[in-house]
């Protein structure tokens, strides 16, 4: 599982769920939303934004996205950065909350833990959550950087939201 599936699902959670007004916002070049609203809607997405359920998503977007939404009455806007590097690090450190999504399995462990070291001063906006690997490598780093790492679910859905999704949720999205 990985970072636009949690962004799509939490987005579904919160639109679905909370009842709030919620935008997606793909802050990437993996031009996963124009396939996924290809593949959901059955036509070529040409306009911004596009609705699945109640979520209103922005394929590719960019800043003037970002400030129509901020400037719109959005309750939630979601911005997945793909992979956080660079300046995509230091822009997701302006945003209210942080989920950090990575995997302990042990090929792709050190780029998680790259990250985890690169923001020393963490505040409580800074989550962590992973959802492979084993569960010695989730202690460790927990230990290693006094963090929580938390243990995301198996979605088989996105668009699907369950009553131990919403105990999850609940928890990740927490003050």
């Amino acid at each position: 599982m990985g970072v636009t599936h949690l962004a799509v699902w939490t987005a579904n959670y919160l639109s679905g769920v909370c009842r709030e007004k919620t935008a997606v916002l793909e802050w990437n070049d993996h031009e996963d939303f124009a396939q996924m609203g290809r593949f959901c809607t059955g036509r070529l997405i040409e306009r911004q934004p596009y609705r699945i359920l109640e979520v209103d998503y922005y394929a590719k977007a960019g800043a003037g996205e970002l400030a129509g939404c901020m400037n719109g009455n959005y309750r939630y806007i979601i911005i997945d950065y793909g992979e956080i590097t660079g300046q995509r690090f230091l822009d997701c450190a302006r945003c209210d909350l942080k989920v950090i999504v990575g995997s302990l399995s042990e090929w792709q462990a050190e780029a998680f833990l790259n990250t985890a070291k690169k923001e020393e001063k963490r505040d409580k906006s800074w989550r962590y959550a992973a959802a492979f690997g084993s569960e010695e490598a989730r202690k460790k780093m927990e230990k290693r950087f006094r963090i929580s790492v938390g243990r995301i679910p198996g979605s088989k859905d996105v668009f699907a939201v369950t009553y131990a999704d919403i105990v999850f949720f609940t928890e990740l999205l927490r003050d």
